[in-house]
């Protein structure tokens, strides 16, 4: 009895430690200090950058929300415009995150949630083009995470890209939040627009795990295997569309990929738009593999040829599945042409 007790006692001793080593191997490292929630305040980051083309009848700037976030408490890029204005607009603010320094380097995640309110603008047809960055301090250099576009009012909604971190380096995150709007006023509106960001984190380790889930039998993943909820791939539709779109004769070439984080092969359809209800395109499919990237050829309606060339960027409508689960998203690209 004795010995079969000790046996028992060893193995479970063994067994716990087995579950502690795997628990440290896949901790995960979140930056900056406060998790980018923002519940209480806008934990050190400031408004680094704040311009508009307009003197006078136009200003931009920033600060923080405390009434609208995912939860409540977002910061904001907002732009002002006053009576008589009778010219398109633009405004850029930069918002920047306190500095931090990495602990361990490697392969990092970076991700947020944004939403965009035109308020009483929504006849300028404005539209918000963003970009998050992460500033090496240390090095002097700067790399882009993410970048989309938003066209009118949307939701939140989130995004993440991809990063590499130096073990001792000093970082920031910088958003930067472009509003410009497509139609002239009349000069009888007025009011603001304002760009919001929530939950911006630089997640570094365990595969980038960004606290969405999307790990084996993580929380929200959905099943255990791999699978993926519908919530979630959503998150991730947009990034399946990377870099510039180009065009060449009446060929549009566009690269997507399949983040890792999916956690299997991607399904990706694609077309190109001239509005949300007007294709510009065909649609294509094509399956990529998790973590890698394909180039699609989407060829160009006629009676959309001369409209696109016309255009620096082009909206397309980009369907994603994996396993039992499908998102759509809409997202902008650069136009170039070969």
């Amino acid at each position: 009895m004795r010995s079969r007790s000790g046996g028992c006692l060893l193995l479970a001793c063994a067994l716990l430690a087995m579950t502690l080593l795997g628990s440290t191997a896949s901790a995960a490292d979140t930056y900056p200090t406060g998790g980018g929630q923002f519940n209480g305040g806008a934990e050190g980051w400031q408004v680094a950058e704040a311009s508009c083309n307009v003197p006078v009848l136009c200003s931009a700037g920033g600060g923080y929300e405390d009434g609208d976030g995912r939860p409540a408490g977002s910061i904001e890029a907002e732009t002002n415009i006053g009576l008589n204005l009778l010219t398109l607009f633009h405004s850029t603010v930069v918002l920047q995150s306190p500095d931090f320094e990495v602990g361990t380097g490697g392969a990092a995640t970076l991700s947020l949630e944004r939403r965009f309110d035109p308020g009483s603008l929504v006849d300028l047809a404005p539209r918000l083009d963003y970009t998050a960055q992460l500033v090496d301090r240390t090095s002097g250099k700067s790399s882009t995470s993410i970048s989309g576009s938003i066209d009118g009012a949307s939701g939140w909604s989130g995004d993440e890209g991809a990063a590499t971190v130096q073990t001792g380096h000093t970082y920031a995150i910088r958003l930067s939040a472009r509003t410009s709007s497509t139609v002239v006023g009349t000069g009888l509106l007025s009011g603001a627009t304002a760009a919001r960001f929530d939950n911006v984190v630089l997640t570094v380790g365990a595969g980038g795990d960004n606290g969405f889930g999307g790990g084996r039998g993580a929380p929200g993943s959905g099943a255990a295997g791999g699978s993926i909820s519908t919530e979630r791939l959503a998150a991730l539709a947009p990034a399946t569309l990377a870099g510039a779109a180009q065009l060449k004769g009446n060929r549009l070439f566009v690269k997507t990929r399949c983040p890792a984080r999916v956690g299997r092969a991607c399904r990706i359809s694609v077309r190109g738009l001239l509005k949300k209800r007007s294709a510009a395109t065909g649609t294509r499919s094509i399956k990529v593999a998790k973590g890698k990237t394909k180039r699609l050829v989407l060829k160009v309606k006629p009676r959309a040829k001369g409209k696109i060339a016309s255009r620096k960027r082009l909206l397309f409508k980009v369907r994603v599945r994996a396993g039992g689960s499908q998102a759509t998203a809409f997202k902008r690209l650069r136009l170039l042409r070969r």
